[in-house]
């Protein structure tokens, strides 16, 4: 989702973090068993790695837990992940806690960037056995996906170093701005939104998620900036914990 933003330069920070807060921050009603953090890291030389698990919900709940590579529509004995979630299926009580085991068996993943895939948590509330057998009952089940990254250790540079490594670029065609964001690091790049301003005109979006050793591209309608101008772009990239760091680029508009 992409909105346009006309404001004046002091308060385009301001409303740029506020909607990047509103973006890494989940909203009520979403999943009721929580992770203490919103992606793993699997150090690819122990392949092991610890999560806790939290269930916020106000009834207990059936847990079943798995890593593939993302897709919604797969089921759990579909994937071909190497990693796998000790236990697999556990309950929760109410406010209860559960500590979740990834494992990493033997593969052939790359030694020389991340790997991706994706942590499943699918809840299950329990059928209350209180309730009369003419009662009509309703169950809601979710299933939220989180990010796990396998992480070589002799990656050249600490992850913490990836916002100043990014290069932007800027181009002008057709009334309209391109923003190339090149990754040429072995990380992936998540950002949760970016600002483009020039003059008194800004405008915010999004771009996907950056695989190592490549480019992302966003387009802005609004930005009308002839090669040879200047813009400066804001972006929020997501660290390990999930936190935005702010980093910012002052780019001169190209053909």
């Amino acid at each position: 989702m992409t909105k346009n933003l006309a404001r004046t330069a002091p308060c385009l920070l301001v409303n740029f973090l506020w909607i990047v807060a509103m973006m890494c921050c989940p909203a009520q009603g979403h999943a009721g068993v929580t992770p203490a953090y919103s992606r793993v890291i699997v150090p690819a030389e122990t392949g092991e790695q610890s999560l806790q698990l939290f269930n916020v919900n106000s009834y207990p709940v059936l847990v079943q837990a798995w890593v593939d590579d993302g897709n919604i529509e797969a089921l759990p004995q579909e994937s071909q992940a190497p990693i796998v979630t000790l236990p697999p299926i556990f309950r929760m009580s109410e406010g209860g806690q559960q500590s979740l085991r990834l494992v990493q068996g033997e593969n052939d993943l790359p030694r020389d960037r991340e790997s991706l895939f994706w942590l499943n948590l699918y809840e299950i509330p329990e059928t209350p056995t209180h309730s009369p057998t003419d009662e009509q009952a309703v169950v809601v089940t979710m299933r939220t996906q989180y990010k796990v990254f396998v992480r070589p250790s002799t990656l050249p540079f600490p992850a913490q170093e990836l916002p100043d490594r990014l290069k932007l670029s800027a181009k002008s065609a057709e009334g309209k701005v391109t923003l190339t964001i090149d990754n040429a690091t072995p990380y992936y790049a998540t950002i949760s939104g970016v600002e483009m301003r020039h003059k008194e005109t800004a405008e915010t979006g999004n771009v996907d998620m950056i695989e190592p050793f490549s480019s992302g591209h966003m387009s802005f309608e609004t930005i009308d900036a002839p090669p040879g101008d200047s813009v400066n772009v804001t972006f929020a990239l997501l660290d390990d914990d999930g936190n935005p760091q702010i980093g910012t680029r002052n780019l001169k508009i190209g053909k």
